[in-house]
């Protein structure tokens, strides 16, 4: 049976690795925290990220990574983007072989790269071939708590890709097969954007009318940036796109979500980064996707909209009265 470490210990990382322990494989998650590894040792409980779950005790936790890192045949990174980096150069050297796995989204806001070319500028090209993501409609919470939960796996490499599939596939998670990086890629960190765009509109104190509006604009705004960036339109329609997309804009449970009511309400996002030790991967990503749009020259008003509430101090609501006061046009730009 193949060693499986995850590595990083928040919510998705813990639940992606309890559902494999629960599974049956045998599986360690590298966590930062002493305090957490000792009460998933006692309790079976990580309390800070994933508190009143019960996790299996086949689950094993550990704070030495290298040593660890050595031992494993797969590696699955689970790390906010904004520290993956980092955390790869700690294991250059280490990796070999390995199988990667990759449950992170986002796009590093200083680089503007995704995690599979933040990877490649680590490792070098060849981690491509040993590489695959994972994306698509999961709530931590929802997937330990034995939840049906289905999701797509990527790669380019086939063999290893229906390994994965094969081998990670259970009763509570079922994964789809893709081969488009990038557009998974895309959609899996820009849904975290319109997450919080919807949670702007929630604490707003609208409805389910403009929800629905703006995730199925936000739908177009995806699929045209990751179709200028080489991804298939196909995988905007599936699980990565808009089945992710429509979990983290209309589910509470959602982080980014939780953000957008609140700086609605009234908090800055400084106040709101300060008295939450969860990472809202929808910040960095605003950031990055801003500056590729307009570097690319690509029409992005709701991702820009965002940009302005969080980092200009825009107020919510006038953000909102100027996305519907553009200018009139054809849905599908048919003359």
């Amino acid at each position: 049976m193949d060693k499986i470490l995850v590595i990083g210990g928040g919510s998705w990382g813990t639940a992606f690795a309890n559902c494999l322990a629960v599974s049956g494989k045998h599986v360690r998650i590298w966590m930062r925290e002493k305090e957490i590894i000792e009460a998933v040792k006692t309790k079976s409980e990580n309390p800070v990220f994933l508190p009143g779950i019960k996790l299996s005790p086949r689950l094993i936790p550990t704070g030495d990574l290298h040593s660890e890192a050595k031992e494993a045949d797969i590696l699955i990174f689970a790390v906010p983007s904004k520290f993956i980096k980092n955390t790869f150069k700690m294991l250059k050297g280490i990796v070999g072989d390995k199988t990667i796995v990759n449950l992170s989204k986002g796009f590093e806001s200083t680089s503007l790269k995704t995690i599979s070319q933040l990877a490649r500028d680590v490792f070098g090209p060849n981690i491509l071939r040993r590489w695959v993501t994972i994306s698509g409609p999961s709530f931590a919470r929802e997937l330990a708590q034995n939840h049906p939960t289905v999701v797509v796996a990527c790669s380019k490499n086939r063999r290893r890709l229906r390994k994965i599939q094969s081998d990670f596939s259970s009763s509570g998670l079922r994964i789809y097969r893709s081969t488009d990086l990038i557009g998974i890629e895309v959609a899996g960190s820009m849904k975290n954007i319109i997450a919080i765009a919807s949670g702007i509109v929630r604490g707003c104190g609208y409805g389910y009318n403009t929800t629905a509006s703006l995730v199925t604009r936000a739908s177009v705004e995806i699929s045209r940036f990751g179709r200028k960036l080489g991804a298939r339109k196909q995988t905007f329609w599936g699980l990565a796109g808009i089945g992710d997309l429509m979990l983290t804009s209309f589910g509470p449970l959602s982080r980014n979500f939780q953000l957008g009511e609140r700086i609605a309400k009234g908090e800055t996002l400084e106040q709101i980064e300060q008295s939450s030790v969860m990472v809202a991967e929808g910040v960095e990503t605003t950031k990055a996707v801003k500056q590729l749009s307009d570097n690319l020259g690509i029409e992005m008003p709701i991702t820009n909209q965002v940009f302005e509430i969080l980092f200009n101090h825009k107020m919510p609501k006038a953000a909102l009265k100027e996305l519907m006061i553009r200018s009139l046009k054809s849905e599908w730009n048919i003359s």
